[in-house]
Parts: structure tokens; sequence; C-alpha cells
């Protein structure tokens, strides 16, 4: 199948944050050239294993059937192509999305935006990340990613609250926007967002994923399209 190269940048930059995420919460994980996976079971929200690069159907199954066998099943995968068969696997769908890109150049600036970089902030940044549509009683963003030069939380602060924010994590030739939030009604933020995240790096492009009206956000906010992708789930996976 012909795939975006952008498309294979924003899977790999998405990786980038997997492979962070799983090393703050001393999560064992591997990655090969075609295929994220994690050892040990995810965080809430992240998939057991993520595709990253189309045509290896045969390598994912093997690898599924290993992670189905110690997880009796319970497995969730991002299929980053929409390459892979769910039902024969014993996988659903639980929501489809699109790799989103805007090309370097986007206006940079804060402009009222911060840089977390104290636990305190981290904390609060995370209540409200929390109540705007992400619960989970556990505690997800550890201090240790805010020592890592490739990881920016940026939050939006009104009267000591944080009240908009999201996540920028930074690989080679892209930067990935991801966890866009806020309390009030969102229209411009990804506009707000994405200068944020330029001002770190504002000679790379900016690429994520996102479905539904915040897909319709970026676009707004000078996202293109570059490719789709699933989000599968299984509580019984037929490996």
């Amino acid at each position: 199948m012909t795939v975006d190269p952008r498309a294979l940048s924003a899977a790999g930059n998405n990786a980038d944050l997997y492979a962070a995420m799983f090393a703050s919460h001393g999560l064992a994980s591997k990655r090969l050239p075609h295929v994220f996976v994690g050892i040990d079971r995810p965080p809430p929200y992240y998939s057991n294993l993520t595709v990253l690069a189309p045509g290896h159907g045969d390598e994912i199954a093997a690898e599924l059937r290993v992670l189905g066998k110690k997880f009796a099943g319970a497995l969730g995968v991002k299929d980053s192509f929409c390459e892979l068969d769910p039902a024969p696997l014993g996988f659903e769908i639980l929501f489809g999305a699109s790799w989103i890109w805007r090309a370097a150049g986007v206006p940079a600036s804060l402009d009222g935006w911060e840089r977390i970089a104290d636990q305190a902030g981290l904390e609060l940044w995370e209540e409200t990340w929390k109540n705007t549509g992400s619960p989970t009683r556990q505690r997800m963003f550890r201090p240790s990613l805010l020592e890592r030069p490739d990881i920016a939380f940026l939050g939006r602060r009104e009267g000591g609250e944080i009240v908009s924010g999201c996540i920028a994590n930074l690989s080679g030739d892209c930067v990935g926007i991801s966890n866009v939030f806020s309390k009030t009604p969102p229209d411009g933020l990804f506009v707000q967002a994405a200068a944020a995240v330029a001002s770190l790096a504002p000679h790379l492009p900016i690429t994520g994923y996102e479905s539904g009206e915040d897909l319709q956000q970026a676009r707004r906010a000078g996202f293109e399209t570059v490719g789709d992708l699933r989000i599968l789930v299984s509580r019984a996976a037929r490996m």
C-alpha cells in the first residue's frame, strides 16, 4: 500500500512519546522498525502495540500472539495505516482518527502559555487534563518527564489555574502535538497550542492525530490530514 511519508513520520513521533511514557512508568517496551510493543501492560489510554510501517502483517500477528497469551487476550492496538483485518483476530474498532501535519513556519508564540517546569505545575496540568475528558485514577505523567529535553508540557493559566494545555514531543524530523485540552470553549485552541508547540522547534513541522471535532479544529488551524488510523481493542483476541 502507498503511505504518505509524513504519516510514517507521525507514527514514529507518536512512538517516541510512547517510549518516553513507558520509561517514565518503569515499564518495559521494545521498538522494531515496523512496530512498537509494550512488553508490560501500558498506562491508561496507551495501546499494547503500535504499527510503525505498513506491509508487516505476519510479523505483527506474531507479536499479537505473544501479547495475547501474556494479557489473556485483552489488548489495544494502534492500527496506524488501517491495514489490519480486525474481526478475524477478535478485535473491534474503538474509533478512527487521522494523522495531521502542519509544515514548519507556524507562527511561534507562547502568548500566555508556559512550559510546565515543576511537579506542582505538572499536577495541576494533569488534574485539568483528567477533568476535561481523560479520567483515570492512575497518576499518568511522572515528574521524570520534566527532565527530558524532548518532552514539554505546555499550559495556559487563569488565576493560577491551568485551563488549557497540550504535550509537545520532539523527534528528529518533526514535533508532535497531543493531549490538547481546554476547560473553556475551545475556539482557537489548536491555533494557540500549535503556536506554543512551534516555539520549541520553529524549524520543524508539527504532527499528531485527532478525530471528531478536534480534527476539525486542527484543520481550521492549518493542519492537513496525511493518513488514517484506527484504534482496535479486544477483550479476548483470537490469535
